[in-house]
């Protein structure tokens, strides 16, 4: 168990130095000016970025001593270096486009505002024709890396963001685990799209899942913390319809398996006698 926490927190301090080590602004000129981080106040040009190049990256270190040079002395980013990209001229809808079938396809209750693409490195333009891309799982997540290919087999790579919402069953409760998913211990609630391990249940299914395991009051309930519920319990009594000729007879048994929706499970009548029946309800069978 301590090996397991070590190597969290290991993983942990890797992610975190990884994602600080570089901060990108996108720039639509070459000039880069203070104005980029000091909205209101004096505009100086700090850096230029070379004909020859369409990206500068300079030690946060360097720009904060230029910045306090010049007056400007609340600069704050954490990263050990700030990356400056030209935009690139291109029109990237067809992408956006993309994405937002994408995770229209994957939620069933998802509202898109704005979808933002990047390419990775400075693009004039776009190939003529193409074909897209994207991760298995990327729509677990706001925000990942998708590709194109160029009939010449060549891929480009870009970043995106979605600033979506979208509704997720949560748990108003502890629920223990085989217990029915209900309006008792669960309600829908908006939220932002953010990082998933699975596709959140998006909709309150009546008497369809039981939770595998115990899910702990306030969390959001996905695919993976749920199974189908079971209609009928081993050890049981369930009514049984026995549908012979057009005529209807009912009569009440035990359950020796628990069965789900269409499951064929084994009952015993009171005489001893096993039969086999489809469950077809909460704790109703079906013989025919």
């Amino acid at each position: 168990m301590l090996k397991k926490i070590l190597l969290f927190l290991v993983l942990s301090l890797n992610v975190f130095a990884l994602e600080n080590i570089e901060r990108t602004y996108y720039i639509a000129s070459r000039e880069i000016t203070s104005n980029l981080f000091f909205k209101d106040q004096k505009n100086i040009k700090l850096y230029e970025i070379p004909s020859h190049k369409h990206s500068l990256r300079i030690r946060r270190e360097q720009l904060d001593s230029l910045l306090k040079e010049n007056g400007f002395n609340d600069f704050e980013i954490l990263s050990r270096y700030v990356y400056f990209e030209l935009n690139s001229p291109i029109d990237t809808s067809k992408i956006e486009t993309f994405l937002t079938k994408h995770y229209k396809s994957k939620y069933e209750k998802i509202k898109i505002n704005k979808v933002f693409v990047k390419p990775r490195s400075f693009m004039d333009s776009l190939p003529s024709k193409f074909t897209l891309d994207i991760r298995t799982r990327n729509h677990l997540s706001n925000e990942g890396i998708l590709s194109i290919e160029d009939n010449l087999n060549k891929k480009y790579f870009f970043n995106y963001k979605i600033d979506a919402n979208v509704e997720v069953l949560t748990s108003t409760k502890k629920i223990l685990r085989g217990e029915e998913i209900t309006q008792r211990n669960s309600e829908l609630k908006s939220i932002k799209l953010q990082k998933f391990r699975s596709i959140p249940l998006q909709n309150l299914y009546t008497s369809e899942f039981q939770a595998k395991y115990h899910i702990d009051k306030g969390e959001f309930i996905s695919r993976r913390d749920v199974k189908k519920l079971d209609l009928v319990r081993e050890d049981t009594q369930v009514t049984v319809l026995l549908n012979n000729a057009g005529i209807v007879i009912s009569f009440v048994a035990t359950a020796l398996q628990s069965g789900k929706l269409n499951d064929i499970i084994t009952i015993q009548k009171r005489d001893g006698r096993k039969l086999k029946a489809r469950v077809v309800a909460k704790q109703r069978v079906e013989i025919k």
